[in-house]
């Protein structure tokens, strides 16, 4: 066992920490760690319940066991079973192996796991997890047998660095000294373990990709070397915890989504304090016209404050809620000779007001996740070309990125309007 092994295991048992994050880098231990200790509370503890998730299943069971088979031997314990589902312990404890893959269409809420009952547990590979099945697993923890033996849940979380949830949540306080319990971070790194193979670290430094290495050679969690990127990271993360400066200037953008589209999405901003105010699968257009028409009554919007993106679902609106503003598929810019496009024109003020760390949003931890996916995706296509105006990166490129649309980032693109242009007069129609 190498020291931040130990200090992991200080925390493990404990009466205080919770969410225990270890690792940040290749070759710190995080499988060893995870394999024994939940073979020694599986050993120690008779008849509890215990969960190992991973992304996938398959590459879960597979990586899994492989330690778990050399943890065992090195301990020479063998009071154990592989089955189907996990491992079975000749005392009665278990520990089950756990898919986290994000099915948005048919289980986006993780409600799979509702009625799971366990001990406590372990997200590996946390980088590749949803945010959410971290969340609603923190809930399904300290509910079988806690009491009886008298511990506290406790789930812990080994990672890569990975510029999501994990960062917000953990790594960035860690940083700031302000992680609070019951959190913490164990940053462990390839250096840390002195039962690595002699020519391991070697390996790790001959990674070709800069921001590979950084990650895991390093364990720098701010890798992102893309210059073409129009905003920093940590300025990401600051949104939720900015505090905008008071304004009259309130406005909605809306997302909408029919057929074809992800979501419908809706936001109030007063100024540049913005409010995620609806978010939604996709509705028919009747059930969409009556959200929009309440949202803008209750927060005493007018019509041409109202601004809506739905790729001719905004014709059917101005039908029937006249005066919205309409935006359409590319048209020209309010500064022509710098922007492509009006799109581009309010991505690039969208980057720098939160540059300038002028945004704050207020949303849920899950809208959250989401943003730190979708935010990254601000970025110049033109960042060659001096001569070219101003534009950032396709939508069907963002979609390759993150497998899906970006319909936060485009309702706060669409924000950003009323910004670049504060007052709307009469019926406007913009191609978008």
């Amino acid at each position: 066992m190498n020291e931040k092994q130990r200090q992991a295991y200080q925390y493990l048992r404990d009466n205080v920490h919770k969410f225990i994050l270890y690792g940040g880098a290749a070759g710190g231990g995080k499988s060893w760690l995870g394999c024994e200790w939940l073979m020694q509370c599986g050993y120690h503890l008779p008849c509890t319940r215990w969960f190992v998730g991973r992304n996938n299943l398959k590459d879960c069971r597979e990586s899994i066991l492989v330690t778990w088979r050399k943890v065992a031997e090195w301990h020479k314990f063998t009071a154990y079973t592989i089955t189907p589902e996990g491992i079975k312990f000749n005392n009665g404890s278990e520990v089950v192996f756990l898919d986290l893959t994000f099915y948005p269409k048919k289980d986006p809420l993780y409600e799979r796991f509702g009625s799971k009952e366990f001990t406590g547990g372990w997200i590996e590979e946390a980088g590749e997890v949803n945010f959410k099945a971290f969340d609603v697993l923190k809930s399904r923890i300290g509910r079988h047998k806690n009491e009886e033996y008298k511990i506290i849940p406790k789930l812990l979380i080994t990672c890569n660095p990975k510029q999501n949830w994990l960062y917000i949540e953990f790594f960035k306080p860690y940083r700031k000294q302000v992680l609070k319990e019951p959190y913490c971070f164990i940053p462990a790194l390839a250096t840390d373990n002195i039962f690595l193979p002699v020519d391991y670290i070697e390996t790790l430094k001959e990674i070709k990709d800069k921001a590979t290495r950084e990650r895991l050679l390093y364990g720098n969690w701010d890798y992102e070397t893309n210059q073409s990127a129009l905003c920093d990271f940590e300025a990401i993360t600051d949104i939720f915890t900015n505090t905008a400066k008071p304004s009259n200037n309130r406005g909605i953008a809306a997302d909408l989504a029919m057929q074809g589209r992800d979501r419908f999405i809706a936001c109030y901003s007063e100024g540049l304090k913005i409010n995620i105010e609806i978010d939604k699968p996709k509705s028919d257009g009747k059930e969409i016209e009556n959200d929009l028409r309440n949202l803008m009554e209750r927060r005493r919007v007018g019509r041409s404050q109202t601004i809506a993106d739905s790729d001719g679902l905004g014709a059917y609106l101005e039908s029937y809620i006249k005066g919205i503003v309409a935006f359409h598929g590319g048209a020209r810019a309010l500064k022509p000779d710098t922007y492509a496009s009006i799109k581009d024109e309010c991505a690039f003020k969208l980057a720098e007001v939160i540059n300038n760390r002028d945004l704050q949003i207020i949303c849920t931890e899950e809208q959250k996740a989401r943003l730190l996916e979708e935010l990254p995706l601000l970025i110049n296509a033109n960042i060659d070309d001096d001569k070219g105006k101003k534009k950032i990166i396709s939508k069907e490129r963002m979609k390759e990125i993150i497998q899906r649309s970006p319909d936060m980032l485009d309702v706060l693109i669409m924000a950003m309007y009323n910004h670049i242009k504060p007052m709307y007069k009469g019926i406007q129609k913009i191609s978008f």
